[in-house]
């Protein structure tokens, strides 16, 4: 096997590197997508119906709710891989061993930041959490 020279190495990190700004670009939009869907579809965070529910019935709603977006996670994480990097191939350079493709980090946070019912429901989850925790003890 060649030795690799220095011009080798400095070309596949500069692939790396445009790939890696390619999957986060993908991955975003993603996230962005998906959270405008499920809010959509979900509709508005409702405080004072919430405030309705039993602490039981609001835990329940809250493990499907975590659930689902573990669901999607995995889902979008193994649709990913599906699109075409330009440059797989390209002096030998693979994409399928950079590791940013199966780590959707990117697409985490984003859908967190992004969708307002999740993010909306996990802040009243935590609040409400700790009113029961407080009134326990």
């Amino acid at each position: 096997m060649p030795k690799q020279t220095l011009q080798h190495d400095v070309l596949m990190r500069s692939i790396k590197l445009v790939d890696i700004g390619f999957l986060n670009f993908i991955y975003i939009g993603l996230a962005v997508a998906c959270a405008k869907i499920v809010d959509h579809t979900i509709g508005e965070f409702d405080e004072d119906a919430e405030n309705k529910k039993s602490f039981t019935r609001v835990s329940i709603e809250m493990f499907v709710a975590v659930w689902l977006y573990g669901v999607l996670v995995y889902a979008v994480r193994n649709v990913v891989p599906f699109i075409p990097f330009p440059l797989h191939g390209f002096h030998g350079f693979d994409h399928f061993r950079v590791k940013e493709l199966g780590v959707p980090t990117v697409f985490t946070l984003t859908f967190l930041i992004f969708s307002s019912y999740l993010r909306n429901k996990l802040l009243y989850y935590y609040k409400r959490l700790g009113n029961v925790t407080a009134s326990k003890i």
